[in-house]
């Protein structure tokens, strides 16, 4: 930077913030090229920054087509997802029974008495009731007192129908059941995806593998 001071033309350069002043008029020409040369050299150029920043935009078109895209994936997605919630639930009750009856017919051997698994009456109580739709209980059959209730599950709103084709299922001392006895489980869909439960003369438990085929006899199942 060039200042006059005093009359004398005098020159100022900063370089690396050290200022060099020198008089001009004092200084030969050879020095004040050099010093011009040494000003050019040594300037320190001002960066401008940009001020403005650029704001991406959606267009109306470019709304409506993601918006459409949207849509058809819900379309797909939801049914497919109800889909799977349904299959989880029916897998879900039927794993709950088996493993009640299993668990019925180990106490029967472990305790040496009858275990009887039959509908749920009221909550909390050994009176069997007469509907599997409402649940199940698992209670005592003593030769004498009172039974005592050791499991019950009692079904919600959003629970698979549950049917069966006998009242009661009894394990006896020795894990024996008295009757063959077939169980059911529905949902608002049909039989085309029901599963199916078993209980053997012998007391063993089994499950069918494919939805809307019995295990008892390979058949088509069919929803109340």
């Amino acid at each position: 930077m060039d200042r006059m001071l005093g009359g004398s033309h005098t020159m100022v350069i900063n370089n690396a913030n050290n200022v060099l002043l020198f008089s001009v008029s004092t200084v030969p020409l050879s020095i004040q090229t050099e010093l011009q040369s040494y000003k050019k050299k040594y300037r320190t150029p001002i960066k401008r920054s940009k001020s403005r920043s650029c704001l991406a935009a959606f267009t109306l078109v470019e709304l409506l087509v993601t918006l459409c895209v949207l849509s058809i994936l819900l379309m797909v997605a939801i049914p497919a997802f109800r889909t799977m919630v349904l299959n989880n639930r029916l897998a879900s009750n039927t794993d709950s029974l088996v493993n009640a009856l299993n668990y019925a017919r180990s106490t029967a051997l472990n305790q040496a008495m009858t275990i009887k698994v039959c509908p749920l009456g009221s909550p909390g109580s050994t009176t069997c009731g007469a509907d599997w739709s409402s649940g199940w209980i698992i209670v005592t059959q003593p030769t004498s007192g009172a039974a005592t209730l050791l499991k019950s599950q009692q079904s919600t709103n959003v629970d698979p129908t549950l049917t069966g084709n006998t009242t009661e299922v009894l394990f006896d001392r020795y894990g024996l059941s008295t009757t063959q006895s077939n169980f059911t489980l529905c949902d608002n869909r049909g039989g085309t995806f029901a599963h199916s439960v078993e209980v053997l003369a012998t007391g063993y438990v089994q499950t069918g593998t494919t939805p809307g085929q019995a295990v008892w006899n390979n058949g088509s199942l069919t929803c109340p």
